[in-house]
């Protein structure tokens, strides 16, 4: 198992709400940088102080084969998500708040800056995924 940093520099992030309430998305091409089984693929960076209010994945290119992920942190890794189909239809959205997983129904607060990663259960090549945040920060 390896921690992927790769994607996490292409970050893009807005600010809205007075320059609290955030939006931060990041796109993935698992056939530009390929991870193994069990890898686990640091996607989003969270500041410290930040109050995620909720994480979705969207398919923009199936793996073509069987792959799914855990959407999580470095404390939880399927907090998120407990399984997000790589291979699923084009366009097919994800929302952490939308199940039943450990973050879905408040959300979480972040003391200290994280990542949100994908833990890998099968091999990516070809799947392209992105995946966004909204939080708002917490004055320390």
């Amino acid at each position: 198992m390896a921690t992927v940093t790769t994607f996490i520099a292409r970050q893009s992030e807005f600010e809205t709400v007075l320059g609290r309430m955030h939006y931060a998305y990041n796109t993935l091409d698992f056939a530009v940088t390929n991870a193994a089984s069990a890898d686990v693929v640091q996607a989003l960076k969270i500041p410290a102080n930040a109050f995620v209010t909720n994480v979705f994945v969207v398919i923009r290119t199936a793996e073509g084969g069987t792959c799914t992920a855990k959407v999580g942190d470095g404390d939880t890794n399927d907090g998120w998500d407990a399984t997000t189909n790589f291979n699923a239809t084009e366009n097919t959205e994800t929302a952490g708040l939308a199940g039943t997983d450990t973050f879905a129904t408040a959300g979480k607060f972040y003391a200290a800056a994280d990542t949100i990663d994908f833990t890998l259960n099968n091999a990516a090549a070809t799947a392209k995924v992105t995946i966004g945040a909204t939080y708002f920060m917490v004055d320390a």
